[in-house]
């Protein structure tokens, strides 16, 4: 089963955030935004890797 690169990506970095999160989320003097900006950040990363592919390997 093939995976494109930027699904990967994706996948990696959504498990990743989602173990820290759990962290970020339980501790109280941490900033509530966090986890945020690194959704946004794994979301512009899959654009980006997306963005790579050709309209016919779709």
């Amino acid at each position: 089963m093939y995976i494109p690169p930027s699904t990967l990506i994706f996948l990696v970095f959504t498990y990743l955030l989602f173990l820290f999160s759990v962290d970020w989320a339980l501790d109280v003097d941490g900033a509530w935004y966090r986890p945020f900006v690194i959704c946004f950040a794994v979301i512009a990363l899959a654009a980006w890797a997306y963005r790579e592919q050709n309209a016919d390997e779709l």
